[in-house]
């Protein structure tokens, strides 16, 4: 009998702790519920024209990326971004700036609101720049030059589906050092919109 009522008691006592660690343990375990995402957006640019000096002007393009899950709610993502501006800083100038870039990102998923995915993330790639002239220090000027590049910034996604997803909002700051004949230094922003496909 005393063997009897120990073996009650803790069986009551564990059925009193398992939703709490069961809880505890799918908390700790929780994973984007797609190992690869594919998102399509439309991207508009905040710049500075290749001389440096900011007279800021618009530009606006597209970008598509490709995120693997790596571990639990990190992924690794490569984007590829394009932006175009008719008219820069420069009267009649136009510039062209083709990004490549790969790097971490940090999704924050939770059981309470599933449909919400806001994320994280920093790139770091090149930049190819076009359509411009890039003066160097030496004096001599170019119509195209490729730089170091780097996006931070996050978004957040919304599930429409299982396979389906929207992105209302991404922001980035982004950093370029192509050759300005000053410092090599631009500094942008990217708002980016579009819709993300999940793939299992």
């Amino acid at each position: 009998m005393p063997g009897i009522c120990r073996m009650t008691i803790l069986g009551l006592a564990i059925g009193m702790c398992a939703p709490a660690v069961l809880a505890q343990t799918k908390e700790d375990t929780l994973s984007p519920p797609h190992q690869v995402q594919v998102a399509f957006n439309y991207s508009y640019m905040r710049a500075n024209a290749a001389p440096g000096q900011c007279g800021c002007f618009n530009m606006s393009g597209g970008s598509g990326e490709v995120a693997v899950q790596a571990w639990r709610r990190f992924s690794v993502v490569a984007d590829l971004t394009g932006e175009f501006a008719g008219s820069s800083n420069i009267p009649g100038q136009s510039l062209g700036l083709v990004f490549v870039t790969a790097g971490p990102r940090f999704t924050y998923f939770t059981h309470r609101f599933p449909r919400y995915a806001p994320f994280a993330q920093g790139l770091a790639g090149v930049v190819h720049g076009f359509d411009a002239p890039f003066p160097n220090n030496s004096g001599s000027t170019t119509g195209a030059a490729n730089a170091l590049a780097a996006f931070v910034g996050g978004g957040l996604d919304i599930s429409i589906n299982h396979y389906l997803a929207v992105r209302p909002i991404q922001a980035d700051y982004a950093l370029t050092q192509l050759p300005n004949s000053v410092n090599a230094h631009q500094n942008l922003f990217r708002y980016s919109a579009g819709i993300v496909l999940r793939i299992q």
